[in-house]
């Protein structure tokens, strides 16, 4: 039923669903203490420290377009590539295009899901993702994600070896890097001036195959209008440290961030201490 319900949803117009969306997202804010507790710690504590105007209503709103956002693209992919730009094409063709590789990395910001998909447009990429939850859930997303451009492989060691492999033979290969890893293949870094276990495996893949990175985020231009996506090279290889290495790679995002804060995911739990993990560092 819910499956059927989200298929009728989505063949709204990309407004009327962003629209619904928003009040969807206001909704859940008001009606879970969990999930508004979350979401304000995480955002208040950004905008004291990076000093950015709060507005929880709006963040609560944007919240929900994301989900709308993805459930618009799943279903019209097409018309959500026509919808989308992506400034500094050219020299992102030139970068994958020359036999060595590239690393996008990526956040839960703005209408993040378009950015594979069109980027599959102009060269074969092999993106990470972590399998949903509920079965239902993770079929609907492979399905709707399908495309002859992209490979989805699992978060996992097999997957890991596929990415792996796809790098070494001079693809792009993508990574949702500001998702909690799993224990052993994280380190705490800080994130907004708090520490958050950051996945270190593309700083190690980086290395390995010494190929350019490039953060992307794809930004949300307004009701119906579709998304630009800006992108930032990293100008040199990765420091030493892990730590430091990790560090550099979220304040990539934080600077991406700060440009539209309402349009990131602040509701996710970012900074969760996963089970088997080291304690958080004291200061």
């Amino acid at each position: 039923m819910l499956y059927f319900l989200l298929r009728l949803f989505s063949a709204l117009p990309l407004a009327v669903l962003q629209t619904i969306g928003a009040a969807v997202g206001i909704l859940i804010y008001l009606c879970s203490a969990r999930y508004r507790a979350r979401l304000d710690k995480n955002y208040q504590s950004a905008a004291m420290y990076s000093g950015f105007e709060l507005t929880p209503w709006r963040v609560a709103a944007e919240s929900g377009i994301m989900i709308a956002d993805t459930l618009w693209i799943w279903r019209h992919p097409q018309s959500a590539i026509n919808k989308a730009t992506i400034e500094n094409l050219d020299q992102i063709i030139e970068l994958s295009k020359n036999g060595k590789g590239l690393i996008i990395l990526a956040s839960h910001f703005g209408g993040f899901e378009i950015v594979p998909r069109i980027f599959a447009e102009h060269m074969k990429a092999t993106v990470m993702y972590r399998p949903a939850k509920k079965n239902w859930v993770n079929t609907l997303m492979l399905k709707s994600r399908k495309h002859s451009q992209m490979v989805f492989v699992e978060a996992n060691l097999g997957g890991v070896r596929q990415i792996k492999r796809a790098l070494l033979q001079g693809e792009v290969i993508g990574i949702l890097a500001d998702q909690v890893p799993s224990v052993g293949d994280g380190i705490w870094a800080k994130f907004f001036n708090q520490y958050a276990y950051t996945t270190s495996f593309p700083i190690k893949l980086a290395r390995q195959a010494n190929v350019a990175t490039l953060f992307v985020g794809a930004e949300r231009l307004g009701l119906g209008k579709g998304w630009v996506i800006k992108s930032r090279l990293l100008p040199e290889v990765f420091p030493d440290c892990l730590v430091d290495a990790c560090t550099e790679m979220n304040h990539y995002f934080e600077e991406m961030i700060v440009s539209k804060p309402h349009q990131y995911m602040w509701s996710y739990n970012r900074y969760k201490r996963p089970i088997g993990a080291e304690m958080v560092p004291i200061e």
